[in-house]
């Protein structure tokens, strides 16, 4: 069970705001500074009302369209912060956008800027320095980081954000822990980690934020198949918000005249216990500013700074083979077949093994993810492929198929 769904989506009570979306930069936004929400009785994010009833309307949030300002001038607001904080939702492509146009403003205020992204994990720094440096390619970043089985979110939307950082050559920081690290506190004591992970571990840990607690608390009640105690959930995620909280603070403490802009899932970011507070911890006298973006929030008003509700985007949906592939392996396996398998009316069968793409070489679940990542649907490529992983190169075998 992967702890990335701490984000926004998970938390109760959440209201929608449709009203008065303003156009900045082709988004289609509605910027409420959180002293615009009007609350009659604020709810926690995690409180659960066991009796719904007409005092549940009468404590909805009330939002000023007067109060209401664009992006443009919100950045404004954003010039003392050494440290801006913007949430996401993965998933969403006008989310990406937004925070494009922030780093965008930021980097015009302040060339000396640095990029905090959660979406790579921190032993692969040193190959997204590559990448900015121009000493690799943006395939052979993708590649070497394990883009595609460490986060395995869709690239296309974070794909504008880090060609911008290595045209004007901002640093991208890598915050997330390792997956390896994570993995194994869901289920291991600090002290029976393995001596190269306890190496992974944040210096210091703050264990009082009680309602930060409690958020995690209804996460973990929201996913029953989980088969581990609370504690070592809480003590897994905690440990994901330290390690990034940490190494950003390293980052500022390592470059004191730079600021940072830290992208990562709004759960991370909200009501400032995630990462906000932690690096504020470290570096005494840090002013920050939060920004999240959700047009689905938890009813609270010390969520954020800003809440940007922006219209949903979508990308051209990317093609798809529609195969279920084994990605454990040395090689990579089809195990099975959706509903609607491009690669199964080809007569491809359970056990074939993909090799190639067109002309590129596929010896791993990167190299294919990389192969079709600008394919999308109606797209034709040629697949290689042996019927079992038994067969011999001279078996090889292809076949020409529509994406779907």
């Amino acid at each position: 069970m992967s702890l990335r769904k701490y984000t926004s989506e998970n938390l109760h009570h959440k209201f929608k705001l449709e009203s008065l979306p303003v156009s900045v930069g082709g988004l289609l936004l509605l910027i409420v500074s959180v002293s615009a929400l009007s609350f009659s009785t604020p709810l926690s994010a995690g409180s659960r009302m066991q009796n719904p009833d007409a005092s549940a309307v009468i404590d909805l949030p009330v939002v000023r369209p007067d109060k209401t300002r664009s992006l443009y001038k919100t950045m404004k607001k954003l010039d003392n912060a050494r440290v801006v904080l913007v949430g996401e939702t993965h998933t969403r492509y006008d989310h990406h956008l937004v925070q494009l146009e922030i780093l965008k403003h930021l980097y015009q205020k302040s060339p000396n800027l640095a990029l905090g992204v959660e979406w790579f994990q921190q032993p692969f720094q040193q190959y997204l320095d590559d990448y900015i440096a121009g000493d690799i390619t943006e395939k052979e970043m993708l590649r070497l980081t394990e883009y595609f089985s460490r986060w395995r979110y869709n690239y296309r939307h974070y794909q504008p954000i880090l060609q911008f950082a290595r045209e004007n050559r901002i640093p991208v920081i890598a915050l997330n822990a390792s997956r390896e690290l994570i993995k194994m506190l869901a289920d291991t004591e600090f002290d029976d980690l393995p001596d190269e992970l306890k190496a992974q571990l944040p210096g210091s840990y703050d264990w009082s934020d009680k309602a930060y607690e409690k958020r995690i608390r209804d996460v973990y009640e929201l996913h029953p198949e989980y088969n581990g105690e609370f504690e070592n959930f809480l003590r897994s995620q905690l440990t994901w918000d330290e390690s990034m909280a940490e190494r950003a603070a390293q980052y500022l403490q390592e470059n004191p005249d730079a600021r940072m802009l830290v992208l990562a899932g709004s759960g991370h970011i909200m009501f400032g216990s995630g990462i906000p507070n932690r690096i504020q911890r470290r570096i005494d006298a840090l002013q920050y500013s939060v920004l999240v973006s959700d047009d689905h929030l938890p009813v609270s008003e010390d969520i954020a700074d800003f809440l940007v509700m922006s219209v949903e985007q979508s990308l051209q949906p990317t093609g798809l083979i529609g195969a279920i592939l084994d990605t454990d392996g040395g090689i990579l396996t089809i195990q099975g077949f959706s509903s609607n398998s491009a690669v199964k009316d080809a007569g491809l069968e359970k056990g074939a093994v993909i090799i190639g793409v067109n002309d590129d070489a596929v010896e791993s679940f990167s190299d294919f993810k990389l192969a079709i990542m600008d394919k999308l649907r109606g797209d034709s490529i040629e697949l290689h492929y042996l019927e079992n992983a038994d067969a011999d190169e001279c078996d090889r075998k292809s076949v020409s198929i529509k994406l779907r």
